[in-house]
C-alpha cells in the first residue's frame, strides 16, 4: 500500500471509511462534541502538531486532514446535515490519527469530538510501534493498541467549552 498520508496511512483510510458509515444521529453527536470543545486547546493541539513535525512530514498530515474533511462533506450531505462542525472535527481527527504520536496528549483534543461515536479514538493514541485498527463506530470491542504512556495535557473533564 502507497503510504499517502504518512506511517499511518492505514489508520486513516479506516477513519475515513467509519466517517462514511456514520448515522445522522453520530453527525449530531459529533457536531455538538465539536462545538463544546475548547477552541484554545484545538489551536494548542494544532500548534503542536506544527512544532513537533517537519514541513515534508506535516504535508502527509494535511492531505489526511483534507481527506477527512471531503468525506465529511460528502457523508454530511448524503445525510442532509450542513453543519460545517462536523467537517471540522473529520479534518482534526484525520490529521491526529495521521500524525500518530507524534502530537502526545493532544491527540485526544483533537480526536475526541469523533471519539464520542468511535470510542477507540479516545482510549489510545495511534502509534508508529503498534499499528492500530479502529473499530467501527459504537464498537464494545475496540481493537486500537494502547501507544503507551504520554504526556497528556487535557483530559476529556478539563475540557473548557467555547
Amino acid at each position: 500500500m502507497k503510504k499517502v498520508f504518512g506511517p499511518h496511512t492505514r489508520q486513516v483510510l479506516e477513519v475515513l471509511a467509519r466517517l462514511r458509515s456514520l448515522s445522522p444521529g453520530d453527525v449530531d453527536l459529533v457536531t455538538v462534541a465539536w462545538k463544546h470543545a475548547s477552541a484554545v486547546e484545538r489551536a494548542e493541539a494544532w500548534a503542536q502538531l506544527n512544532r513537533a513535525t517537519s514541513r515534508d512530514e506535516r504535508y502527509p498530515i494535511l492531505a489526511a486532514a483534507a481527506a477527512g474533511r471531503r468525506t465529511a462533506m460528502d457523508t454530511a450531505r448524503n445525510l442532509n446535515r450542513t453543519d460545517w462542525a462536523f467537517w471540522a472535527a473529520a479534518w482534526d481527527v484525520s490529521a491526529a490519527v495521521a500524525a500518530g504520536d507524534a502530537i502526545g496528549g493532544y491527540f485526544e483534543v483533537l480526536a475526541a469530538p469523533v471519539a464520542e461515536v468511535m470510542p477507540s479514538l479516545a482510549e489510545a493514541e495511534v502509534s508508529v510501534q503498534s499499528p492500530a485498527r479502529v473499530p467501527s463506530p459504537r464498537s464494545q470491542h475496540d481493537s486500537v493498541a494502547p501507544a503507551g504512556p504520554s504526556p497528556a495535557p487535557r483530559g476529556r473533564s478539563s475540557r473548557a467549552t467555547s
